[in-house]
């Protein structure tokens, strides 16, 4: 099987991190690198992950100093799971997100950042089974990215499967951490760091516009946590996707403000005026199945 490159970025947050670091190391699919990110934390995050990796792995390379600390490992029970650890100072998400792509060396890259998680220990495994298996039986071209359904998890006690879609003209129509992109692709390409919300998207619309391959695959991947930067209606959010979606109609624009006016902005009045007891269960009944 090819080996999958997944990337974590994390900044304090001591209290979501155990979870990510867990669903990567008990996956059942064994050909990894993984890649975490650490923004320098100053909360304890860095000191867990770097026992968490020496309780389970052998160190091959360790370096410590002012600017920068770096680990590689690998797990002690599998020789094809290795762990590439580095803390230091970003410039933001994008930028943390590039400084994981310049490491990864798998065929595919996944971006599963702090506080999300795969779906299961066999998400990578199922999908990757299904991909193999379309390529023996339909005999498809080689995708550029590889992306299914998500999980969204609004909290502990309500979740709802949304179904990704595939139209990607204007915005990726799936979560982008139950996706898998060709390193390669990627590493030509990168996150623009001028975005702060949206650099995914601008990445997913450039690919799909220029012609790259999109393949769908019916499983769920991964469980996002809507409490994320980017699970907030906000201006910065609707500036970005104006920005992107303006490259590939001068209108699109003129749509996304009636969009956010008349259906998003009431959404979001109604949601946030509810007892915080039924916000989310009716987030779960009344929200849209599909991106």
């Amino acid at each position: 099987m090819d080996k999958i490159s997944i990337i974590t970025i994390v900044f304090n947050d001591i209290n979501n991190i155990k979870k990510t670091l867990d669903s990567v190391i008990n996956q059942t699919y064994e050909n990894l690198q993984y890649i975490i990110i650490d923004g320098k934390s100053n909360d304890g995050t860095k000191e867990f992950i770097e026992n968490k990796i020496k309780n389970i792995s052998n160190i091959t390379e360790e370096i410590s100093n002012d600017d920068i600390y770096h680990l590689k490992a690998t797990k002690k029970n599998n020789k094809n799971f290795t762990f590439y650890f580095i803390s230091q100072k970003d410039h933001g998400i994008y930028d943390a997100m590039n400084k994981g792509i310049d490491l990864a060396n798998g065929k595919w890259c996944n971006f599963m950042n702090c506080a999300d998680k795969f779906y299961n220990s066999n998400a990578i495994y199922k999908v990757f089974e299904k991909f193999n298996t379309k390529k023996e039986q339909d005999n498809i071209k080689q995708p550029c990215v590889i992306y299914g359904n998500t999980q969204m998890v609004y909290d502990n006690t309500c979740s709802k499967i949304l179904l990704a879609s595939h139209n990607h003209k204007f915005h990726h129509k799936f979560i982008h951490q139950s996706s898998f992109i060709d390193t390669n692709i990627i590493k030509k390409y990168k996150f623009d760091t001028r975005f702060k919300i949206a650099g995914d998207t601008n990445l997913f619309t450039m690919l799909y516009n220029n012609g790259y391959k999109f393949l769908y695959i019916d499983e769920v991947i991964s469980s996002f946590n809507l409490d994320g930067v980017s699970g907030k209606l906000s201006y910065q959010m609707f500036k970005e996707d104006c920005i992107i979606g303006y490259k590939y109609n001068k209108l699109y624009p003129l749509f996304n403000t009636l969009k956010v006016l008349f259906r998003d902005m009431p959404r979001y009045i109604i949601r946030i005026s509810l007892p915080k007891k039924i916000r989310n269960k009716a987030r779960v009944l009344i929200s849209k199945k599909r991106i």
